[in-house]
């Protein structure tokens, strides 16, 4: 079996020439040579001169063929050659007057057996995978750039013609069989489009991706470095055109079966000569068919003498999964110059079954997980001092957010300076969080400042605390002094107000609540039934009552306290005990379930009400459905099946040949009855089912509610009892030994 150094020797000697001829001969007993050396070293070096020796023979012949793979006509006469032991490959650099060309081929490299670690051997350049040309004509300008990919190619082109700027990204790839293609495009012109007080049209584009989908989180992640706008406006860039491209390709993923579509534009005030006070860079994405999501991307800058600033900024509309979510980051955004302003924000909302909605700027208390939506990490928004100035550090960071059941907000100030071996340090922390059901406020407070003299502390002052409440209030603060020659610690707790739990207010009694909710008609609806065979025309229905159908049931629901719950507080009222509501119905079917704020109704721990949902689908209801036949007796069904045949008025002429009959193959009599069937799906199986998680406690016991598993285990009488998540009990894991 032929090695790696004589495969790539027959590959070219089959690109270069045919048989007999000597340089190619030479070629393909070196690469014998060094393929045998390779697995014996002992003449490796020999071998490896032997091999530089014929490629260099044919060095001429090689930038020809590597030159003659780019479509570029001429370019074989004007390519001038280097030497093939560069480990970054070989560069081709061929000037047209005012266009010049560049031309990368990768090496083919070995590892060399005799050290680990050691330089790999050099074979030889590969086909061109990098092609990129400038173009300098007076008014005419201009950049373009192809890289060949494993599975397809992707390029970037930008042209300045005068007053006019143009820009592409484009990309080509293969998934499975299918192409997948995404490219965006942009024009700019200068003066751009009068619109009016000072506003105006600069630029416009489009983007198109055939197969292809948004990936949002990739395109909120872009937003931080500011790659998400080079790629969908272009025109911005510049020499960072390799990065843009990178970005399309992780933004626009491609994906069988999706097409994204939609308009870009740039509206600019008060801007002359290319230059404005304020502008806004906008892309509209359709995901289609549907539209499945809706994609709104915007790049919004400002610039004051003292004051620049750039958001990034991307808004998706989700109808599958019913969710709106934004994410903006400030990018390349500064203070006088000499300070770097940074930050994030998110949002969602969601109106699916799991409904929710949370504003974060500068993310959260730390700790805080907001589930269940799905926010990534947030930067804090904050500057700090980027003028390298000798001895001074200035930094600031903040966070404000806002939950359906929380506010939470903090700060961190830091500030030092030093001059000829000395300085001074100090700062200043603050992080809080306010839960409103139950309600609950911690805070927690951080301040310190310090003296240093050729690195040794010389005083120093630190104070930490912390403010829990209510039921009691609880202030506890430590404070520290340091000297160089010793540390005093100082610590005190103060209480206020009374650590028993308020009295319980009227209703004393859960189930009193409901008895309004059973007869309220708001509450009955009429679920399911339909008879997918039979259209019922409409009929009046009073007010007050439901329709139900002859298949279907009634179904009361309410949203006052979630059934079979054991719960403590109603209203956010303590109730004095715990109590458990049940509701029974005959012919019962199944139970609704609706979204509850657990703390409404339960009494939890601070780490308790951090880490359990904010809201959950809990029992709400009943469904009673079926039962005996209203004549009291039952009627049985014919199960002989009745078929009925759609006749479309063709004429039928009889087929046979000579008196015999014919009879039709199996697959033409399936056409036949597929013409006159109901359009359907090949398939209807699910190829993802993802199941809601469960829980359990440690004697088995199922619950389909995380509150559900933890209240049963609070209320029970053995004290060990626990919950946990079910796949957590079935495989536990055994801390015997840690």
């Amino acid at each position: 079996m032929a090695g790696p150094v004589r495969t790539y020797a027959d590959a070219v000697a089959a690109a270069l020439g045919g048989p007999g001829d000597p340089d190619l001969a030479q070629l393909q007993v070196a690469a014998d040579g060094l393929d045998a050396a390779l697995a014996a070293p002992a003449t490796l070096d020999q071998a490896v001169a032997a091999w530089r020796t014929a490629t260099e023979a044919l060095r001429d012949r090689l930038v020809a063929f590597l030159l003659g793979q780019v479509p570029v006509p001429g370019l074989p006469e004007l390519g001038s050659g280097q030497g093939w032991s560069g480990p970054e490959g070989v560069r081709l650099d061929v000037a047209f007057g005012p266009l010049g060309v560049h031309v990368a081929s990768p090496a083919l490299r070995v590892p060399d057996p005799r050290a680990a670690g050691a330089p790999q051997i050099v074979i030889g350049p590969l086909p061109p995978n990098t092609l990129s040309a400038h173009l300098d004509a007076g008014p005419v300008a201009g950049d373009g750039s192809l890289q060949v990919l494993p599975d397809g190619v992707n390029g970037a082109l930008a042209l300045h013609l005068g007053a006019i700027e143009v820009a592409a990204l484009a990309s080509l790839r293969r998934v499975g069989d299918q192409p997948s293609f995404a490219a965006v495009f942009a024009a700019g012109f200068t003066p751009g489009i009068q619109l009016g007080f000072g506003f105006q049209l600069a630029r416009i584009g489009g983007v198109v991706g055939i197969n292809r989908s948004v990936d949002v989180p990739a395109l909120a992640a872009k937003l931080r470095d500011g790659s998400a706008g080079e790629a969908l406006f272009p025109l911005d860039a510049g020499d960072s055109a390799r990065r843009a491209l990178g970005a399309l390709e992780t933004i626009l993923v491609p994906r069988v079966g999706t097409s994204v579509a939609g308009p870009t534009l740039r509206l600019s005030w008060l801007e002359i000569a290319g230059q404005g006070f304020c502008s806004l860079d906008l892309a509209v994405l359709i995901e289609l068919p549907g539209p499945q999501r809706i994609v709104i991307v915007g790049v919004a800058r400002a610039g004051i003498p003292v004051l620049k600033l750039r958001v990034d900024v991307v808004g998706v509309i989700d109808f599958a999964q019913r969710l709106l979510s934004v994410d903006a980051s400030l990018v390349d955004s500064g203070l006088l110059d000499i300070f770097t302003i940074y930050g994030d924000l998110a949002f969602r909302q969601s109106w699916g079954p799991q409904s929710y909605t949370v504003l974060s700027v500068g993310g959260f208390y730390p700790g805080f997980r907001p589930e269940p939506a799905n926010i990534p990490a947030l930067r804090r928004l904050g500057f700090h001092l980027d003028l390298p100035v000798p001895g001074i550090d200035v930094r600031a960071e903040g966070y404000l957010a806002v939950t359906s059941n929380t506010v939470q907000l903090g700060g961190y100030f830091e500030a030092g300076i030093d001059a000829a071996g000395c300085g001074a340090h100090g700062f200043l922390g603050v992080d809080a969080i306010v839960q409103f059901t139950p309600f609950h406020v911690h805070a927690e407070v951080t301040a310190g400042f310090e003296v240093e003299v050729f690195g040794l502390t010389f005083g120093g002052i630190r104070l930490d605390g912390t403010l829990d409440g209510p039921g009691p209030v609880t202030i506890s603060g430590r404070l520290t002094v340091e000297t160089f020659l010793h540390d005093f610690h100082f610590h005190e707790t103060f209480t206020f107000g009374s650590s028993s739990s308020p009295p319980a207010v009227p209703p004393t009694r859960a189930a009193d609540v409901l008895a309004n909710e059973e007869v309220r008609p708001e509450a009955l609806t009429a679920v399911g039934g339909p008879d997918r065979e039979v259209v019922l025309a409409p009929l009046p229905v009073p007010a007050g009552l439901a329709l139900v159908q002859p298949r279907g049931g009634v179904q009361w629901l309410q949203l006052r306290v979630p059934l079979t719950i054991p719960i403590d507080r109603l209203d956010g009222a303590p109730l004095g005990g715990t109590q458990r509501v049940t509701a029974t119905v005959p012919q019962q079917t199944s139970e609704p379930t609706d979204l509850f704020a657990p703390g409404s109704f339960i009494t939890l721990s601070q780490a308790e009400a951090l880490n359990r949902p904010a809201f959950e689908q809990l029992p709400a209801g009943v469904v009673s459905a079926g039962g005996p036949d209203l004549t009291g007796t039952s009627r049985p069904q014919s199960t002989r099946a009745q078929v009925f045949r759609k006749v479309r008025g063709e004429v039928w002429l009889p087929l046979g040949l000579g008196g015999v009959a014919l009879d039709l193959p199996g697959v033409l009599l399936a056409m036949l009855a597929a013409r006159d069937a109901s359009p359907a799906l090949a398939t209807t199986a699910a190829l993802v089912t993802v199941a809601a998680e469960t829980y359990a406690t440690s004697d088995g016991t199922s619950y389909a509610s995380a509150t559900g598993a933890f209240q049963a285990a609070r209320v029970s009488a053995d004290p060990a009892r626990f919950a946990v998540g079910a796949a957590d009990l079935d495989a536990a894991v055994v801390l015997v030994g840690v």
